[in-house]
């Protein structure tokens, strides 16, 4: 059976997730996108897997692609004037999702 993976990572795991993919064998296509929450750069990879592959590519993304704490400016709520505070959050890492495919052909 064949899966389609789709990864969306930070853009700066992009090119050793991309490259430890290809060299396990994996069919990689990446695509540039830009996340919701910090507008940031991000990657989104199209996977060609098949199901002895799946856990590899699990592997590979767990090693590649971390996490990271950023910072982002919010309204102190109870202050007479508008005071912006640093809020710690955590970003990175990477969401994968799997789609089975029923037909899969090459031309």
């Amino acid at each position: 059976m064949h899966y389609l993976g789709i990864v969306v990572l930070q853009s700066q795991d992009e090119k050793k997730t991309t490259l430890a993919l290809q060299k396990a064998g994996i069919d990689v296509e990446g695509i540039a996108t830009v996340g919701g929450l910090l507008s940031q750069k991000n990657s989104t990879l199209l996977l060609n897997l098949e199901e002895h592959q799946l856990e590899g590519m699990i592997q590979i993304i767990k090693k590649e692609c971390r996490q990271r704490t950023e910072y982002i400016t919010t309204p102190l709520e109870s202050a007479p004037l508008p005071i912006p505070i640093s809020t710690p959050i955590t970003i990175g890492g990477a969401t994968v999702f799997l789609l089975p495919i029923d037909t899969y052909e090459e031309y």
